[in-house]
């Protein structure tokens, strides 16, 4: 007589392999041929697919944890060295001067009060000149600026060194400061790669109290040529102008700045880029910085 059909419990011999939710059975007598069918009473069969999202779900859970943790711990640890700069800029046009008031961000570089920001923060030329809508005889010039520290308190400050081909602005504190300023070195520079994650620290103005904020995400462009520079996606244009950027390991990757094309004469959205300027090249320019005197 001929037996067929599964073994009562699935197992694996030379004649039974498990796959997933199906074994291969040995008909008798030898020799015939081995088919396939479902097992009902396989233990593991049915549960392998979900036991390995539960697997994959967990390793992204941990890895996407073990980087907040990593980016907090950046912001914790620079986020006083991000202050806000206030400059009130006058107009001047004939025989008539306006004055207006902004604010920015900067970074402060050293103990004594060396901040780097954006020069299209703190000069409006810097972008009407660039797309020719600056009218001829329009001047600008900073009346006060003005650097409010971790603390609150305002100190005044002086642009100490321009650079509009970058869209950077250095600035310093008139007087020394009574304690030593938090900073960040420039001794430990990051060199990311497209698609690394970067923490991006910024202050926020008087109406959410100048409240520190930060957000990780990747970088999504790298410029070469003629000038290193680095891009992320549109939608955080508005929080990286002026704001420093870092590796998840809290080296110093550069300050985010305005780049606009050269000669164009529209308004267009394209025209308009806002990238992050390299800690090389900030390193470059702070020797060309004069020292207090």
């Amino acid at each position: 007589m001929m037996r067929t059909g599964c073994m009562a419990q699935p197992q694996t011999t030379e004649n039974s392999i498990m796959t997933n939710a199906y074994h291969v059975c040995a008909a008798t007598p030898a020799g015939t041929v081995n088919h396939i069918c479902r097992c009902s009473r396989g233990r593991y069969g049915p549960m392998l697919p979900a036991m390995a999202l539960v697997a994959v779900f967990m390793s992204f859970a941990g890895y996407a944890e073990n980087n907040t943790e990593r980016g907090r711990s950046v912001f914790e640890r620079y986020k006083d060295t991000v202050v806000t700069v206030r400059a009130v800029i006058g107009t001047s046009f004939g025989d008539s001067e306006r004055e207006m008031e902004q604010e920015g961000n900067a970074t402060l570089l050293d103990a004594d009060g060396l901040a780097v920001l954006a020069l299209s923060a703190i000069d409006p030329m810097q972008l009407a000149s660039v797309y020719r809508s600056a009218t001829d005889g329009m001047t600008t010039r900073i009346i006060s600026l003005r650097v409010i520290l971790a603390d609150g308190s305002e100190k005044p400050a002086e642009v100490v060194l321009r650079d509009k081909d970058l869209d950077i602005a250095f600035i310093r504190l008139t007087e020394t400061p009574a304690t030593p300023l938090p900073y960040v070195p420039l001794d430990t520079i990051g060199r990311p790669q497209v698609l690394d994650e970067v923490v991006c620290i910024m202050q926020y103005g008087q109406i959410a109290r100048r409240a520190h904020a930060a957000f990780i995400d990747r970088i999504e462009m790298i410029v070469e040529r003629p000038r290193l520079f680095y891009a992320m996606g549109e939608h955080r244009d508005r929080q990286l102008v002026c704001s420093p950027v870092f590796t998840l390991d809290g080296e110093f990757v550069g300050v985010g700045v305005m780049r606009l094309l050269s000669g164009s004469t529209d308004n267009e959205p394209g025209d308009m880029l806002v990238v992050v300027v390299p800690a090389e090249q900030l390193q470059t320019l702070l020797e060309q910085v004069p020292p207090r005197e």
